[in-house]
């Protein structure tokens, strides 16, 4: 490629599939989200797109190396004691060798340190929407300056709790709420001010927009959209339901024929994919020592499919809570290594800063407080909810094996340390 396309990739906190864009009857909305969804318009949008863990650092960690979190190092929250070991090779420096100049502009959730991530230049994280826009002027003006393509990711607080800090609340009767929760005024009061949070996201994703305009660089900018994991409430973020490792993938770049004209892409994808189809579409070497298998090949039509499974896990949030689990387009199958009373716990920042939490420990305890099962299955086709496990049906158990095994199988292959017993803390090395 004679001339390599700038990149940006703009990530959120949380956000899971709650874009206008993405209405469907698992995660339903009646978001206004002009600017996202014009670039879901001009490029394309894949439905099936999933993350390897349901919380922020473990899933970013997997986005930045190709690997999964057990395999990075990054097993929990870098604000909890974690941190990406130095050792991995991160995208920006897969870019930095290919001749880009790197950035990061806001959030990042991947290190205690960024400046052992790969970036040429960073602009510390504002807790303000209109500081970060002014850092985003600030940046592309300073691009003039620049010879050689970019490489910048934005991060934002978006749409993470606490919800209020960042927008302004729409009309709770305006809302819908997903058939993974209550439809009762607590939450339909989270999810009007989890909106306005995503309004203003929307909001700087335009400012972004307007700027690449304004500086004639947005037809040769790839241009990614995409969330760390599922929504922060009951049944989503911290578990590995669909609405916790669902998430959102939009890329856009104009001129190129397989990455426009409002495509919807329902082949099933891992974030670990991100990595090595940025690579490959810039014609640089894909490494052999990742997970990910670059999508662009399918995009120009010439495989049928990308993965027939989808693998997830979690092993510490703010609790120790080990869980492993495969996704095919028709069941999945989840492995709980840690007894509870209850079928999933509730995160700490639900329980002290959402309504959504008390919500389902107090006032529904018949989807809250059940005694999780060492096993999950569900029968995605007729039950794409996850309400009904299938576990010991008879009618299920050749199913149910054949998924026990591919999941033990991958845990082997990958080095899982959970196989070995209890995974440590950072602090207890």
């Amino acid at each position: 490629m004679t001339n390599k396309p700038n990149i940006i990739l703009f990530i959120t906190h949380d956000q899971g599939q709650l874009i206008g864009c993405y209405d469907n009857p698992q995660m339903p909305n009646s978001l206004n989200t002009p600017n996202i969804d014009k670039l879901a318009e001009e490029g394309v949008r894949f439905a099936n797109n999933f993350c390897t863990a349901p919380q922020c650092s473990p899933s970013r960690g997997s986005i930045f190396t190709s690997l999964y979190p057990h395999q990075n190092g990054l097993m929990g929250l870098v604000n909890r004691g974690w941190t990406l070991p130095e050792s991995n090779k991160t995208l920006p420096m897969y870019l930095k060798e290919n001749g880009y100049s790197t950035h990061l502009i806001g959030l990042q959730h991947e290190s205690r340190d960024p400046s052992t991530l790969g970036y040429d230049s960073i602009i510390p994280f504002r807790f303000s929407h209109r500081r970060m826009k002014k850092d985003i002027t600030a940046f592309f003006a300073n691009l003039k300056q620049e010879n050689s393509p970019f490489y910048a990711c934005f991060g934002t607080w978006g749409s993470h709790i606490p919800f209020k800090n960042w927008g302004t609340p729409v009309d709770p009767d305006s809302v819908k709420v997903p058939p993974f929760l209550p439809d009762v005024e607590d939450i339909r009061m989270d999810l009007s001010e989890l909106y306005g949070n995503i309004h203003v996201v929307d909001d700087i994703v335009g400012h972004i927009l307007k700027n690449l305009k304004k500086s004639n660089l947005r037809d040769n900018t790839l241009f990614i959209y995409t969330t760390d994991h599922g929504i922060a409430f009951p049944r989503a973020k911290c578990t590995l339901y669909d609405p916790g490792i669902k998430t959102t993938l939009i890329i856009s770049k104009p001129g190129l024929s397989y990455l426009n004209n409002g495509k919807v892409i329902n082949t099933n994808l891992s974030n670990i994919d991100l990595l090595p189809s940025i690579l490959e579409l810039i014609e640089a070497k894909v490494p052999d020592n990742i997970e990910g298998k670059s999508f662009i090949s399918f995009l120009k039509g010439d495989i049928k499919e990308l993965r027939e499974e989808i693998y997830a896990e979690l092993t510490y949030h703010d609790i120790y809570n080990p869980m492993r689990s495969i996704r095919t387009g028709n069941y999945k199958y989840i492995k709980n290594f840690k007894d509870s009373e209850v079928l999933f716990e509730i995160p700490e920042d639900m329980r002290d800063m959402a309504r959504c939490g008390g919500v389902f420990m107090n006032d529904h305890p018949e989807l809250y407080k059940k005694k999780r099962m060492v096993e999950e299955l569900y029968d995605l086709k007729k039950d794409p909810n996850e309400r009904n496990n299938l576990i010991n049906k008879s009618d299920y158990k050749a199913i149910a094996s054949e998924l026990r095994q591919k999941l033990n199988a991958w845990m082997e292959r990958t080095n899982d340390p959970l196989l070995k017993g209890r995974v440590k803390h950072p602090s207890e090395n």
